[in-house]
Parts: structure tokens; C-alpha cells; sequence
């Protein structure tokens, strides 16, 4: 009897002491409340740190705010009431939403990059010489072409033109470059000359002054090719063409001012080299910090997992919208 009351012992006192060290061990657990807490929402507290970072957010820079006990017991009243809803959409669950998990995904994704990727983006800088040595190793791209503004009067022929027309409209060009070269080279273009004989309405009545030209293929330009072509031949501002010709008609061409081929100086160039070296370096530094993250996660995909990064069909594309065809008569060609 002495016997089975011993072991009725030793179990019930194996049973008790369990049960304390279990308390003990819950105890532990439970997150004692902050020394300098002011009131409490269900397990949430609200300490003096919260308090006074309230008031700092909403008094801003008036002097004054919340000193009188009626705005102090509003502003707790709302820092309360804050919690209090906080505390009631986890406990319906509204947290584990998807749509509210990605927005509260995305403020913890800026608030990290504000505090660690951002840092290191603007430490980065560009010296004098990283910007002297890119400005040399792509120097081919500041060449400006050469570009020259070309003035024409157009002698037109219609489709198959006579032999006889073709002569007379030969003689009357003819007769009119003989009065362009007595032109005063000041003049830009042809002045009346144009007027009076050029077949070209836009250009006519401004003297048959086209436009700018650049050197290289003509067909980028509405212009007729040949006075393209012609005009890209000279050098000499106010220099006037023999009479040329296409299908259209015959043409006089006459160069108005030339800019020869240069490359811009640096210090015209240095800020946008530097801003295009600072795009480069924050794009590195977001890629080291992007790889950085990545290493340092626990990742894995499953099966299912990968699965879903199967194709499941050709992918949709998207629609190209047709772009408007340019304005007739703009005078945008060449310019």
C-alpha cells in the first residue's frame, strides 16, 4: 500500500512541476508591456515615444498645438481609435487579403529602399576624369555633320515634255541663271528671281530657300534629290549651281550658309555626360543590391512552382498604334 502511494506520489508531483515549468515557460513567452507605455489597445500599447512623434507629425512648425487638455485628449482619442481599427481588421482578417498584402508589401519595399538602397545610389558620383575619358571614348558621337541651307528655282516640265518644250524651258533657265549670277552674294536665295519663275510654291515667295540639309542619304528629304545631292557638292556660301535636272523639271540651286562637320566641346557636353555616367552607376548599384538581396533570401520553388513558369501559349502582343502622317507643307523635312 506504502508502495503504490510512493509512485502515486512521484507521479503527481511530475505532473505539478510540469505544469510550473510550462507557466514558467509561458511567461517567458509573453512580451512584457514597454516601460514607458501610456494606454493599451487589446495586446497593442501605445508608448510616450508614439505620443510625442503624433504630435510632432501634426503640429508641424505651429507653436502651440495640442497644449491644452481638451486638443491632447482628442489627439489620444484619434491615436486610439487608430489602433483600435488596426486591431479590428486583423482580427477579420482583412490583413491576409492579397490586394492589402501587396500594399503592405509595397511601403515596407520603399521604406527598405529609402533606407538601404537609395544611400548607396547617392554616394555614388561621377570625377572630372571619368567624364574627360567617356567624352574621349565616344567622341565620334559629338561630331555634328556638316549641314547647308539651300535655295532653289524649280523650272518644271510635264510629263513627257516635247522636245520643243523642254529646249524653250532650257532657254528660260538659262537666261535666269545668267541674272542669278549677277545676284549680290548678301542675298539669301534668289530673291525676286524666285518669285517669277519658280514652279515651287513653298518656297517661292521666300526668296527659293528651302531649308537646312544635312550631308549623307538624300531621300530623308522631300526635297528633289538632285538639288540635294547638288547642294551637298558646295562649300562656298552664295555659290549658284549650273542648271540640273530630274524627271520633274530643271532646277537652279544655290548654297545660302554652310556649317562644316565639328564636335562639341566637352564643357558644352561634361553635364549630360555625367548624368548618363550617374544613370549607369545607379542601375549597377541597384543590380549588386538587387543580387545582394536575392543571395541572402531563403528561396525555393517547387514543382508546382515551376509549373506555373511553363508556357501555356504564344505570347499577346499588343497592338501598334499607327502614328498620324506628318502635316503637308510643315517645312519640318531638313530641319
Amino acid at each position: 500500500m506504502s508502495r503504490a502511494l510512493s509512485i502515486a506520489g512521484v507521479l503527481l508531483l511530475g505532473v505539478v512541476l510540469g505544469y510550473l515549468l510550462r507557466l514558467v515557460v509561458d511567461a517567458d513567452e509573453i512580451e512584457a508591456p514597454p516601460d514607458d507605455w501610456v494606454a493599451r489597445v487589446g495586446d497593442e500599447y501605445v508608448t510616450r515615444g508614439d505620443w510625442e512623434s503624433e504630435v510632432r507629425m501634426r503640429a508641424g512648425a505651429r507653436p502651440g498645438m495640442f497644449e491644452s487638455a481638451e486638443q491632447r485628449q482628442a489627439l489620444m482619442d484619434q491615436l486610439l481609435y487608430r489602433r483600435a481599427l488596426v486591431e479590428r481588421a486583423e482580427e477579420t482578417a482583412i490583413d491576409d487579403r492579397p490586394e492589402v498584402r501587396r500594399s503592405l508589401d509595397q511601403i515596407l519595399i520603399n521604406q527598405l529602399l529609402q533606407a538601404e538602397l537609395r544611400p548607396r545610389q547617392e554616394s555614388a558620383d561621377i570625377t572630372p576624369e571619368q567624364i574627360e575619358a567617356f567624352y574621349a571614348e565616344h567622341a565620334d558621337e559629338y561630331t555634328v555633320p556638316a549641314r547647308r541651307r539651300v535655295a532653289m528655282i524649280h523650272f518644271e516640265l510635264g510629263a513627257g515634255a516635247s522636245e520643243e518644250t523642254r529646249d524653250r524651258v532650257r532657254a528660260t533657265a538659262e537666261d535666269v541663271l545668267g541674272e542669278a549670277q549677277a545676284l549680290p552674294e548678301s542675298m539669301p536665295g534668289f530673291g525676286n528671281l524666285a518669285r517669277e519663275h519658280s514652279a515651287h510654291q513653298a518656297s517661292r515667295y521666300r526668296g527659293g530657300v528651302l531649308g537646312w540639309v544635312g550631308e549623307g542619304d538624300p531621300s530623308r528629304y522631300s526635297h528633289p534629290q538632285v538639288v540635294v545631292e547638288t547642294v551637298n557638292a558646295m562649300t562656298e556660301e552664295g555659290a549658284i549651281s549650273d542648271i540640273v535636272e530630274d524627271e520633274e523639271g530643271l532646277y537652279i540651286v544655290r548654297l545660302v550658309d554652310f556649317e562644316p562637320e565639328r564636335t562639341r566641346p566637352l564643357d558644352e557636353l561634361s553635364d549630360g555626360i555625367r548624368q548618363r555616367l550617374l544613370r549607369d552607376r545607379f542601375r549597377n548599384v541597384e543590380r549588386d543590391f538587387r543580387e545582394e538581396v536575392l543571395a541572402a533570401a531563403s528561396i525555393e520553388l517547387n514543382a508546382r512552382g515551376r509549373e506555373l513558369l511553363e508556357a501555356t501559349g504564344e505570347p499577346v502582343r499588343e497592338p501598334e498604334t499607327p502614328r498620324p502622317p506628318s502635316r503637308p507643307g510643315s517645312g519640318s523635312e531638313g530641319n
